[in-house]
């Protein structure tokens, strides 16, 4: 596995603060990939050469931090809110020398500011919620000083100790509580890698991902810059699309690359949450030129098919729900020439149901009485063409499942067994990836996962799939046999991934959270049993069970 960009720091996402120890040995980053939910992480790495040390992975959110006057330890303040009545946290101190972590768990409060007075005092400043229900969000702040001799030898309990008592009640300024040394940590670590001549920007999420036949990638970030962008196979940025600078303007994460890969078209949505609207703009993939623009006043959610046909669709996806009917969908050629319209009903998140490598155009579709909400209606795999819609199976194989079953990323093949969808659904907190007969809806197997599926495609009769526990799932297209499971540990870091896709030689691309491209090989024996299998006739139907 190999990382593109290939730069410094690529497991930090997005930094919050960061320190350097006394000494100079020690970079300390505060950091998430996953928005400020993701549990507290604090990556740590040899000022020498840059190369990640240690991670610390804490149980929440880091609220500060800052490393000794003198001695290479690294205190640590976290804080998890449930409500505005709850507040759970702790003290951490970390020597990245010998990896030694002391953790200390604070009841009923969290560890919000951090600051060491000399060599042998830190101040820890605590926030504990007021229980006052005519004015929610109150917090009550106190202060204890810890003093120890040797700070390389404390120990939990002693810890402990030194900030149960006394604990003072402050009032807290927060533009005047002292802040790390380093206040711009996505500076400093741009210059600190240009010092050393190599180059530093923080990556947002990657969105969506697509290899080309030539072997290019291509990739959307989910916020932020850039909209696109385009990695040559040996992973040099070719070109990149800037996000649009207008407040109320950002991308859609969703796109179309036309047959002939000569062009992309990408959604982004303008307006606020409760009026989105889109603006499908198209860019060559030659050289991320502007090609054409078309406007919908409607958030869309696109499906396409394999000669170039394809479908904007009123996705729904509005807060608070819309209360005017879905605008009807449109059909369109690659250039962007409108052939048609159809009627897809109600959708929402829950509908969302993009099919790689299909010759046909499909959907999930709501059916059930006008006055129902959309997601408690019954879905339905739908084809569209000349005729119309039309309806093909239950989304929902089995009873059990409920009516809250939510689409996912799919696959289309055709192999010994007939064509065929693979596909993602999640109901509750529950993840499948089953295979259904084209178009009967026939389940051939089913997996259970307790991970999201974020990413799926299929190549060699081999279905390749990404989850939200990181790791990389291949699986046996005909029998759905888990052939292999990898974590996406490269460098000693385990990558959250969001998206795949295969290339035409099996060769897999992986967007991550980090903002980084994961480029992996598919060994040569899992390829074989991939093209040994789909080759043979299907066993009788079964269900498999997966952690």
């Amino acid at each position: 596995m190999r990382l593109v960009p290939d730069d410094p720091f690529p497991e930090i996402g997005h930094p919050y603060a960061t320190d350097v120890s006394a000494d100079g040995r020690w970079l300390a980053v505060s950091c998430t990939a996953g928005g400020r939910r993701e549990r507290g992480r604090v990556a740590v790495y040899r000022m020498s050469d840059l190369a990640l040390w240690d991670q610390l992975v804490l149980e929440y959110g880091v609220e500060a931090l800052a490393f000794h006057p003198v001695l290479p330890v690294l205190a640590l303040g976290t804080e998890h809110s449930d409500d505005e009545f709850h507040r759970r946290g702790g003290l951490h101190l970390y020597e990245p020398e010998v990896r030694r972590r002391t953790d200390v768990a604070v009841a009923g409060g969290s560890v919000n500011a951090l600051r060491w007075r000399d060599v042998r005092r830190l101040e820890v400043t605590f926030a504990r919620p007021e229980i006052d229900h005519e004015d929610e969000g109150r917090e009550t702040y106190t202060r204890a000083v810890a003093e120890h001799d040797n700070w390389n030898a404390v120990t939990a309990d002693r810890l402990a100790a030194l900030v149960s008592w006394p604990q003072v009640p402050v009032e807290i300024d927060w533009h005047t509580v002292e802040a790390p040394r380093i206040r711009r940590p996505q500076e400093f670590l741009a210059a600190t890698a240009a010092e050393r001549g190599l180059a530093w920007t923080r990556r947002t999420g990657t969105a969506l991902v697509e290899t080309l036949r030539d072997g290019r990638v291509l990739a959307a970030a989910r916020s932020g810059d850039p909209l696109l962008e385009c990695w040559s196979p040996d992973g040099a940025l070719q070109w990149s699309v800037p996000e649009p600078e207008d407040t109320f303007e950002h991308s859609g994460c969703r796109w179309y690359v036309t047959p002939d890969e000569e062009s992309v078209w990408i959604t982004v949505l303008v307006g606020t949450s409760d009026n989105r609207r889109t603006r499908l703009c198209r860019f060559a993939l030659a050289d991320g030129a502007r090609l054409a623009e078309l406007r919908f006043d409607f958030p869309v959610a696109i499906a396409a098919r394999t000669d170039g046909a394809w479908v904007a669709r009123d996705s729904r996806e509005l807060f608070p729900d819309a209360r005017w009917p879905p605008y009807e969908s449109v059909v369109l050629t690659p250039s962007g020439r409108q052939l048609a319209t159809l009627p897809l009903g109600e959708s929402g998140s829950g509908y969302d149901f993009p099919v790689r490598r299909s010759p046909h155009l499909l959907f999930l579709y709501g059916v059930g009485d006008a006055d129902v909400r959309p997601e408690v209606l019954e879905k339905w795999v739908v084809r569209a063409g000349p005729g119309g819609v039309e309806r093909l199976f239950r989304f929902a194989w089995d009873d059990t499942l409920g009516p809250r079953l939510d689409g996912g990323p799919a696959v289309y093949l055709d192999d010994a067994t007939g064509p065929g969808l693979v596909h993602t659904c999640t109901a509750s907190d529950d993840t499948y990836l089953v295979r259904r007969s084209y178009p009967d809806g026939a389940v051939l197997w089913a997996h259970h996962f307790d991970a999201r599926i974020t990413g799926l495609d299929v190549h060699g009769g081999l279905v390749h799939a990404v989850t939200g526990a990181r790791e990389l799932l291949t699986l046996e297209a005909v029998g759905g046999t888990v052939v292999r499971r990898r974590p996406l540990a490269v460098g000693g870091h385990v990558y959250t991934p969001t998206c795949l896709s295969a290339g035409p030689d099996g060769d897999l691309v992986i967007g991550t959270a980090e903002g980084r491209l994961i480029r992996t090989r598919t060994d040569e024996e899992t390829r074989m049993r991939g093209r040994c299998h789909s080759a043979a006739p299907s066993a009788l139907p079964r269900t498999a069970a997966g952690s």
